[in-house]
């Protein structure tokens, strides 16, 4: 059995975009036991994931930078893992293959130049995640790209008392980028047009959004609040159940565009702040919006992605 060690840091859609090249991975070595190399906040997502047997935590240290370095060399020594698959590949990684390589004998799939097996596409910067890593791993010879689901994100959500026919509204984004969000305005004016249409959208955030739904800007409004509320399993069953998702360039869209049934419709909203040829969430009928300015989004422009016909189907206002 061969010992694999995946390197996957960074942001959640990041996470979420790597998935299908860590399950390529196992798919390539049936044989193998796999090891996660990532950040805290993100062991109760890769627990559940079937292809990882375990996870370890790697925090970016603030402190003590050697004594944190040195207890993760000790680590990978003992592990003597047979292949290193860098995900992340940035230069923080490229300095653990060279320490690692001082004192272990292994196969290292990433950009650092003097490893095993190096990804240095001139274009690689330019390529989308999913493309990019699909053109690191064929360099190491994993050709196959996985077939999987994301059935394995489970949760009750029966507390919630939801319907089949959401209407998603994703409010949130990343606290220390602003101009990666709409504006809360800009939802309340979306809100009052659902309304108007007999809708009630359910809104999703996290805990750092609670503060953005006023009560008197959104008075008189209907619409069920879960900012705040819900874990990454949450919204994969809430995904499952929406019709049609709008929101934020965040890693939360992200899942739920990956958890979501082909027809649901997925509009995704992109400022300057990111570039959705790199970045975008992957999958069928998603609409991806950008402007310079992401308040320069009209509701007229997001209307104009909305199914006439279809959209009279919601009519729901049991939520209190």
């Amino acid at each position: 059995m061969q010992k694999i060690l995946i390197i996957k840091h960074g942001s959640l859609g990041d996470i979420i975009l790597s998935m299908c090249s860590i399950f390529s991975v196992k798919n390539h070595f049936k044989n193998s036991k796999i090891t996660i190399l990532t950040e805290k906040k993100y062991y109760e997502l890769f627990k559940n994931v079937p292809v990882i047997d375990n996870v370890k935590f790697d925090n970016r240290p603030k402190f003590f930078y050697f004594m944190s370095y040195l207890k993760l060399c000790i680590w990978f020594y003992k592990e003597k893992f047979d292949w290193v698959f860098d995900l992340q590949t940035s230069n923080r990684t490229n300095i653990y293959y060279f320490i690692f390589s001082l004192f272990s004998d292994f196969k290292w799939s990433g950009i650092a130049r003097t490893c095993s097996h190096p990804h240095v596409n001139p274009l690689r910067k330019k390529m989308h995640t999913l493309e990019r890593q699909k053109d690191q791993l064929e360099v190491a010879g994993i050709t196959s790209k996985a077939n999987f689901d994301w059935s394995f994100l489970k949760s009750d959500i029966s507390k919630f008392k939801l319907n089949n026919n959401l209407f998603l509204l994703v409010i949130g984004g990343s606290v220390h980028r602003p101009q990666k969000r709409w504006s809360i305005k800009n939802y309340v004016s979306l809100i009052k047009h659902l309304n108007e249409k007999k809708i009630c959208p359910l809104i999703i955030g996290g805990e750092s959004e609670t503060k953005y739904i006023d009560k008197k800007l959104f008075s008189g409004l209907k619409f069920k609040n879960l900012v705040g509320k819900t874990s990454y399993f949450d919204l994969a069953e809430i995904a499952r159940k929406s019709k049609w998702i709008v929101g934020n360039d965040t890693g939360p869209m992200h899942l739920l565009v990956q958890c979501s049934k082909s027809n649901t419709r997925k509009i995704v909203l992109f400022g300057s702040q990111s570039n959705p040829k790199l970045c975008a969430p992957r999958g069928k009928n998603v609409f991806i919006i950008q402007k310079n300015q992401i308040n320069n989004i009209t509701l007229k422009d997001i209307l104009k992605f909305l199914d006439k016909k279809k959209i009279e189907l919601f009519s729901d206002f049991s939520y209190k």
